[in-house]
């Protein structure tokens, strides 16, 4: 069984092969030159020492970096993203491809087939197979998936920026609404765990929580699965005036979300659910507003 760093090598290597078979570029010396960076990447991986407790020898990743540089610089068809995917062995596997929140239903279709053809890509470990064409197969694959991920990013960016699609919703959490409002319907007997039901059909974690005779639903911002881990980042609290405990006929005032910091200090309101909806359309409204916000800011409020 091969090492950590002889997979990067290995993985390199192979990159190195499929960009001189499949990158384009009007000045061919710039592929050239990109080929012989990633191939001294692959063949110091294994060899140069690792220093300073480091998982990958630093010359190999300063030569990684600038071949990165060279691919932000430059077109080559093929994105700078699946370095990532060659360093992983030793650095950690990629995060899964994230949604682009494409208000357009059309673009949004297009994300979603390119995340299931990422997903069914890497599924079965076939990057670590001892056949080196078989992970040359997936390196070519992601290539051509990364690369159409990175150019439908750069038309969601410029559709979502139209006047008529300034503030909606990304079109993948409104499609999610009924599924919330089965959630919310089955759910209870409370009004909060109603709206936590709804809250899970979007993916995010809630909790029940009371204080000093207030309750509310509380929700980390970084959607942490933990409840400690909820009350001591920064969160947002959702109440029915001071409430999240009453029955949907005790429900009178819509929901309302309020964000918090890591100390329990209040930050602002973020928004309140439509008023006069039946209480699962409510909770389903008002789930949807949140995984909006959450899409849009969360990374702003990292924890400390």
């Amino acid at each position: 069984m091969i090492s950590n760093t002889e997979n990067v090598g290995r993985r390199l290597a192979l990159l190195a092969g499929i960009i001189q078979d499949r990158a384009h570029h009007p000045q061919p010396y710039l592929i050239d030159q990109l080929v012989g960076l990633l191939q001294s990447a692959a063949a110091t991986a294994a060899v140069a020492p690792l220093e300073d407790g480091r998982s990958v020898p630093a010359i190999t990743l300063n030569t990684v970096q600038e071949a990165s540089d060279l691919m932000e610089a430059h077109d080559f068809h093929v994105p700078a993203s699946i370095l990532s995917y060659a360093l992983a062995p030793a650095l950690g596997e990629v995060p899964p491809m994230k949604a682009l929140n494409a208000v357009s239903e059309q673009l949004a279709r297009q994300d979603f087939a390119l995340q299931k053809r990422h997903n069914t890509v890497l599924h079965g470990d076939r990057m670590n197979s001892d056949d080196d064409e078989t992970v040359a197969w997936v390196l070519r694959a992601l290539v051509t998936i990364l690369y159409k991920h990175e150019r439908l990013a750069a038309a969601v960016g410029v559709d979502n920026a139209r006047p008529c699609n300034k503030g909606l919703p990304p079109f993948h959490l409104i499609a999610l609404q009924q599924q919330a409002k089965k959630a919310a319907a089955k759910a209870g007997p409370t009004d909060g765990e109603k709206l936590i039901a709804a809250l899970g059909a979007y993916y995010i974690p809630a909790f029940f929580a009371e204080d000093s005779g207030v309750s509310y639903v509380l929700v980390g911002v970084d959607q942490t699965a933990d409840e400690g881990d909820a009350h001591t980042g920064p969160k947002v609290f959702l109440h029915s005036g001071e409430n999240a405990d009453r029955t949907p006929a005790e429900h009178n005032e819509p929901w309302t979300a309020a964000l918090y910091d890591g100390e329990g200090e209040y930050l602002t309101q973020l928004f309140t659910a439509q008023a006069g909806l039946a209480i699962e359309a409510e909770c389903a409204h008002a789930a949807l507003s949140l995984a909006a916000w959450l899409a849009d800011h969360a990374d702003r409020y990292p924890r400390a």
